[in-house]
């Protein structure tokens, strides 16, 4: 697993939004070009059925990935994040299998609450390790990992103090910034979640249009402006 996947999972080219742009230019010109071509060939009773059939795929595949890129619904944000989660997850899981095997994913997510309660002993031992804070890839996963422990057992509290750790060796992290915002909001600190949310957009550049607002509709929700 490299650094750059766990740096910024939604990273992009600082000048993604000139290239789109241009993309997106190059897709209204063909659409113009190709229905004034069909328009043309029509009149003439020329145009083959096929060639229409084929037209109405491009443009059919066209329209909806010129709409989720530039113009993205809340769905679209909702469904890239969640798409970026489960990636992280994979790398998170095999980073730790990689390192540790699959034993300590497995106890802290599954089998009773004692089994759970000792590797969550367990991976706090391995934190304090000199050999486990060496490996900043390592100590990230395992961090990030007993953050979504606590937070799936509902103690926001004990997710922030991992969540704070794990961005201080990944501070550009969006989605563990992300999760940080969302326990504070849940504990009522929406003064902190509000700065949280914002600092996501610090680099906004690297970001793709869905996660900007994405966070941007975060940042209103929570200082109570327009979603």
């Amino acid at each position: 697993m490299t650094r750059d996947l766990l740096v910024m999972t939604t990273a992009a080219p600082p000048n993604r939004w000139k290239k789109w742009i241009a993309i997106l230019l190059i897709v209204l010109v063909a659409l113009i070009g190709a229905s004034y071509l069909v328009y043309t060939q029509l009149e003439s009773g020329r145009v083959p059925p096929l060639a229409l059939l084929i037209l109405a795929a491009v443009i059919s595949l066209a329209i909806p990935m010129v709409r989720s890129n530039f113009f993205p619904s809340v769905r679209d944000c909702e469904t890239e994040y969640a798409f970026h989660e489960q990636r992280l997850e994979r790398e998170i899981s095999d980073c730790i299998n990689d390192a540790l095997g699959p034993e300590p994913l497995q106890g802290l997510f599954s089998g009773s609450a004692d089994q759970r309660a000792s590797t969550s002993a367990h991976v706090n031992q391995l934190l304090a390790q000199e050999q486990c804070r060496q490996s900043p890839d390592l100590h990230f996963a395992l961090l990030f990992s007993m953050a979504r422990f606590h937070e799936k057992a509902g103690d926001p509290v004990a997710s922030i103090a991992y969540l704070k750790q794990a961005l201080d060796i990944r501070p550009e992290h969006f989605i563990a910034r992300m999760h940080l915002a969302g326990n504070l909001e849940w504990t009522g600190d929406t003064a902190a979640a509000h700065r949280h949310y914002q600092k996501l957009l610090e680099n906004r550049d690297n970001l793709s249009r869905a996660m900007v607002k994405l966070a941007t509709a975060k940042i209103n929700a929570v200082a109570g402006g327009p979603k």
